[in-house]
């Protein structure tokens, strides 16, 4: 691709069906996503020590030693480390090579029994019924109104009767905004995208009938190679969310509040966190 590509690119942002989700298992974007995860200088990668340490004292509060735990989309094994020191057992999934090469070779350096795997959450299958599904950061949100879902009926299957799944998800004007912004471009010496500077285009487009966020990157080289990375992000209204759930057997469906689970700073009015049982009697 060259500038000419962006000059005379289809307006507004229309994604290919190959663009909806970034690379997260491209090995070298997952090892340039790793250090955003890694780094405690923000929290729009993964959220600060200090607070994945409040929300993991909250979720050992609610459940009894030993209880199984399913982190799905675990990154670098923030949650499930610091979770399986206090006793319980832990798997994690996620997409990145290099988050799960990370997680584990943490696991293994605090001499801790993790089974982590790097596969699609929508096809990971625990051997056992897990006690607790947990899934952060609006990573919901990053699928399909048809693949969610068929996640939420997949992780059903994967809880136990009266089982807890623990969902953070994204306000519908949250991804509303997403898909509303304005164009900007940035200056990179190095970036997500590219290793080598850059410039980055971003664009984006929201799609009212569908409840979607489009999002599309262009990463251009000092030489006018450009590359296209595109994300799209689905919205649910608060009572879009709570009818989902019901569909697929989830009961006493709750909103935690800001002292239960902080946000932090920069999600307060964009993330919150859906508490939710498997009912008993399936």
């Amino acid at each position: 691709m060259d500038l000419n590509d962006i000059i005379h690119a289809r307006r507004p942002v229309t994604l290919a069906a190959n663009e909806q989700k970034i690379p997260w298992d491209e090995p070298e974007f997952s090892q340039r996503m790793l250090e955003n995860h890694l780094s405690q200088q923000h929290d729009w990668a993964s959220r600060r020590f200090s607070l994945i340490e409040q929300q993991v004292e909250w979720i050992a509060g609610q459940l009894p030693a030993g209880a199984r735990i399913l982190d799905l989309g675990c990154g670098p094994g923030f949650y499930t480390q610091r979770l399986a020191s206090r006793g319980f057992r832990c798997t994690g999934v996620d997409f990145s090579p290099a988050a799960i090469d990370h997680a584990r070779r943490e696991a293994q350096r605090a001499d801790l029994s993790i089974h982590y795997q790097q596969q699609d959450v929508r096809r990971f299958v625990a051997t056992t019924p897990q006690d607790l599904i947990m899934m952060t950061f609006g990573e919901f949100n990053v699928f399909s109104a048809g693949d969610a879902r068929h996640l939420l009926s997949h992780i059903a299957s994967q809880l136990r009767p009266g089982g807890w799944l623990l969902l953070e998800v994204h306000t519908f004007q949250a991804v509303q905004n997403m898909g509303m912004a304005q164009p900007r471009w940035e200056s990179c010496p190095q970036g997500l995208f590219l290793a080598e500077p850059h410039l980055l285009l971003t664009e984006s487009a929201w799609n009212a009938a569908t409840q979607t966020a489009s999002t599309l990157w262009w990463a251009i080289t000092p030489s006018g190679v450009t590359r296209r990375f595109g994300s799209q992000t689905q919205a649910w209204r608060d009572e879009e969310y709570l009818v989902l759930l019901e569909q697929y057997d989830f009961r006493q469906v709750q909103r935690l509040p800001e002292q239960d689970w902080p946000s932090g700073s920069d999600f307060t009015d964009s993330l919150y966190v859906l508490l939710a049982r498997k009912a008993q009697d399936i």
